[in-house]
């Protein structure tokens, strides 16, 4: 249905006989029939929700949703005939029926960060295809203001619950819980995340995090929030309380990574509270697999990786702490000449043990409108009929260059994570992620990572309008590198090489 038409009346010729006119009267038509809702002109049935009484045409409501259209007219329905229908809707719903049936008759809906849920659940209960289409584009598109206002958890909830097929948008708030977690946690209502999804969220290795401490910090919070809930629900026995403890403790905390602490965060970890008291058998022996990995006892770890639960203890995330990553920023990007680059560098640990002290450097460059090659001369060893000219190369794409400064030993493996931000509700968040299991040696130190953001969108004549750009100009490319030495006890399978 078109939302608008610029005329009431337009002509077109019918192509079957080009000596007729074929008038399109839209509008006019649609304020007919929101005509009907808004004066309750021969409406043949009521709707009763909570307190309140709907009335409506049977017509408008079996056209519109596949559910009324059964629910009306099939005699085997137990209401069918019946001129008032009670329909059984949560609070929050009930508080949106007005404009969700009125939707039904102007094809227009008002939609905000406190309604989109709710509208969301009524659109899916009645099966009207095109609302839930219109609902799921706005979640979509407010994301920052969602968790501004304390909804993220709530959204994330119910779009797993009613439109679990629906992955552009399921894939959409997994991501923005792995790569802003951050932002999330700032605001209220984050404590309320499921157990399920917090040990789905607790197993990605592609969490960004400022460290693993700092995320122990925050599941302990959420454990507080969650055994407070236990225990304040008084028709639970106490056994059964206390099991319900139990279990998130051996479902949820247990995919803490103590190994990927420091020692004196280890340390912090045993004098941190009143949860560490609670579970003191199960921090100090967390905390001891934690310091055997530390101490390079290399068969004790083998043993935990092996056990349940063990196999992602010693494979890091994506740290972005000043220690682990590199922000760049290309400013002013409408200066930024083509195929230029910006360059940096930055120094890692070359392990997660405390015992181990060397470091190693990383030269980083970063080139956001394409690379390249000028012509070169090839040179022969032996002869000059050997040489050669190598033409110009260009490469249309978006592409980060990490150079190891160093020749290393043996060959290492790291995790590369590139965060790439954007804008949201005139707020930036992470809007990509880019994740590469990297191998460094002496023969192999430069690793290319390409297409990190479409090259059409910062081309000149449409750059400014990209999502990509940030600041308060929006005239910012932004990114962070994260560079995380894996060991042979990292889970080899997560993630994935690209």
């Amino acid at each position: 249905m078109q939302a608008e038409l610029e005329s009431d009346r337009v002509f077109q010729p019918d192509c079957s006989d080009m000596g007729l006119k074929t008038l399109y009267n839209t509008n006019s038509v649609l304020r007919k029939i929101a005509n009907l809702y808004a004066e309750r002109l021969m409406s043949d049935v009521t709707l009763v929700v909570g307190e309140n009484r709907y009335p409506a045409h049977r017509i408008i409501l079996c056209a519109s949703s596949d559910v009324f259209q059964v629910m009306l007219m099939n005699a085997t329905w137990r209401e069918f005939g019946d001129a008032v229908i009670t329909l059984q809707e949560e609070e929050r719903c009930q508080g949106v029926f007005p404009q969700f049936l009125r939707y039904m008759y102007v094809g227009k809906m008002t939609i905000s960060v406190d309604t989109a849920v709710y509208i969301l659940k009524l659109a899916d209960k009645y099966n009207i295809h095109d609302l839930v289409q219109i609902c799921i584009n706005y979640m979509k598109l407010h994301l920052n203001k969602a968790t501004a206002k304390g909804h993220f958890v709530e959204w994330l909830h119910n779009a797993l619950q009613i439109c679990p097929g629906r992955k552009d948008l399921i894939s959409m708030l997994e991501n923005y819980l792995k790569w802003n977690l951050e932002r999330i946690v700032s605001y209220p209502g984050w404590e309320q995340l499921s157990p399920g999804l917090m040990n789905w969220l607790l197993q990605q290795n592609d969490l960004v995090v400022r460290s693993e401490f700092r995320l122990y910090e925050l599941v302990e919070v959420w454990f507080r929030y969650q055994r407070a809930q236990i225990e304040g629900r008084c028709e639970m026995r106490e056994q059964d309380r206390e099991s319900a403890i139990n279990k998130l403790i051996h479902g949820v905390l247990v995919h803490i990574r103590f190994a990927m602490m420091s020692l004196p965060q280890l340390a912090n970890v045993l004098m941190s509270g009143a949860s560490v008291r609670m579970l003191k058998e199960f921090y100090v022996g967390r905390v001891a697999d934690g310091m055997n990995f530390h101490s390079h006892h290399l068969e004790i770890v083998g043993a935990i990786r092996a056990s349940e639960m063990g196999e992602l203890q010693f494979t890091p995330r994506l740290y972005s702490s000043d220690l682990w990553s590199l922000e760049i920023a290309v400013d002013y990007f409408h200066r930024v000449e083509k195929y230029s680059s910006v360059a940096s560098v930055f120094f890692t640990p070359t392990s997660f043990s405390d015992v181990d002290e060397e470091s190693n450097g990383w030269d980083v460059e970063f080139f956001p409108l394409g690379v390249r090659y000028k012509p070169a001369q090839l040179i022969g060893i032996y002869s000059a009929a050997t040489n050669r000219e190598i033409p110009e190369c260009i490469i249309r794409t978006v592409r980060l260059r990490i150079t190891s400064q160093s020749a290393m030993r043996t060959e290492c493996r790291y995790m590369v994570g590139v965060l790439i931000c954007g804008m949201m509700n005139d707020e930036e968040y992470v809007r990509h992620c880019h994740v590469r299991v990297a191998y460094f040696s002496s023969d192999h130190r430069v690793l290319n990572i390409d297409n990190l953001i479409p090259i059409g969108e910062l081309q000149m004549g449409t750059r400014k309008y990209s999502q990509y750009m940030v600041g308060e100009e929006q005239n910012t490319i932004r990114i962070k590198v994260v560079i995380v030495p894996l060991n042979r006890f990292s889970n080899v399978f997560a993630p994935p090489s690209e």
